[in-house]
């Protein structure tokens, strides 16, 4: 028999059998999604706006995957009149929510719905009870085949018990196809950082270049100014030769490290090749590059261990419509004009009209 509720002016007849339907054809039509040459954040928050409008009892869907160790969960996808509600939401890891749906799902425990109240003992269920007429809840994980990882799928509906009355298999199948297609993006993520990360200093690499190419490119002259550098340690050959290429590794690491930790929120920092490095600097100008160069080199030039080594830097500045690749060989001139002239030593490049 079918557990049936009287209809309001705000909230349709509730019939599980009708709502069992429902969420069957969401799984079986987005299946097809599948097929489309989609981001895969876009089929799930696709399939959550699908399902949400299938049925007018569920209120909001919610995702969220990434590490298991997290503090934090943000909802990172969601859909449905209460969305908002989910934009603001943030639990945090402590005594109270440790044991609460959220993070039990993500510890893969078996999905347990609950009722919802305005005399919730947990303020966010008593926003939603209160504000979007949220009666019941479940959490279920998202299953992941990589090690550390995993998420969560939660939804929220508007009559108490209606997962229980529906029954939580499908919405089960859906959490399956939410981690299948998610763990998909995380790998491929875990890929192209791997591809884009040199293995010794953990800097990006030369094949990043086109990523950071994007932040710095100027269309127009009223865009804001740009800057790379270029950036070679002096006299490396030196302390390969008498320390071995373990020794330069070593340097090459702290070098590494100490540029990332002086660089600003927003620049980049490549290994460019050998003990070259090329520094990123979106929004930048010339003269605030130079000063940026400038530290760069003093950190560098007072860096104690495992060796003292000094740098040798070319600074340009982006010109309108200019590539990254014409603005590095600017900078490689300037790069070459300070090592001719003692290195150690920060050297500007010609502008852009001026360079040939």
């Amino acid at each position: 028999m079918s557990k049936l509720a009287s209809a309001t002016p705000t909230q349709p007849a509730f019939d599980a059998g009708t709502e069992r339907a429902r969420i069957a054809e969401t799984l079986l039509r987005s299946a097809g999604r599948l097929m489309l040459d989609r981001n895969e954040h876009e089929i799930v928050a696709g399939v959550c706006d699908m399902l949400t409008r299938t049925s007018p009892h569920i209120r909001l869907a919610w995702t969220w995957f990434g590490l298991t160790s997290t503090e934090y969960i943000v909802p990172q996808v969601c859909a449905g009149p209460a969305r908002e509600y989910a934009r603001k939401l943030v639990i945090r890891r402590n005594l109270l929510t440790t044991h609460g749906p959220a993070f039990r799902a993500l510890e893969g425990h078996a999905a347990e719905p609950f009722n919802v109240s305005a005399l919730s003992p947990y303020g966010p269920w008593r926003q939603a009870a209160a504000e979007y007429g949220v009666r019941n809840a479940l959490a279920l994980p998202l299953p992941s085949g990589l090690q550390s990882s995993g998420g969560i799928f939660v939804l929220y509906a508007d009559t108490p018990d209606y997962f229980s009355d529906v029954g939580v298999g499908l919405f089960e199948a859906l959490a399956e196809l939410f981690g299948s297609v998610l763990t998909l993006a995380a790998e491929r993520q875990e890929l192209e950082q791997t591809a884009y990360t040199d293995a010794l200093t953990g800097l990006l690499n030369r094949h990043a270049q086109p990523l950071v190419e994007r932040r710095l490119r100027r269309d127009t002259a009223f865009k804001p100014r740009g800057s790379v550098l270029l950036m070679d340690l002096d006299h490396f050959k030196r302390i390969n030769d008498a320390q071995g290429h373990a020794g330069g590794d070593r340097v090459l690491q702290a070098a590494a490290h100490a540029v990332r930790h002086t660089l600003r929120r927003g620049d980049d920092a490549l290994r460019w090749g050998g003990e070259e490095f090329m520094v990123v600097l979106p929004g930048t100008p010339l003269a605030d590059a130079l000063a940026v160069a400038e530290k760069l080199r003093r950190v560098l030039a007072e860096m104690k261990a495992p060796n003292q080594v000094c740098c040798s830097i070319g600074v340009a500045e982006l010109g309108a419509q200019e590539s990254l690749t014409e603005a590095l060989v600017r900078a490689d001139r300037a790069l070459y004009r300070a090592k001719d002239e003692g290195r150690n030593c920060v050297r500007a490049a010609a502008a852009a009209a001026a360079a040939a």
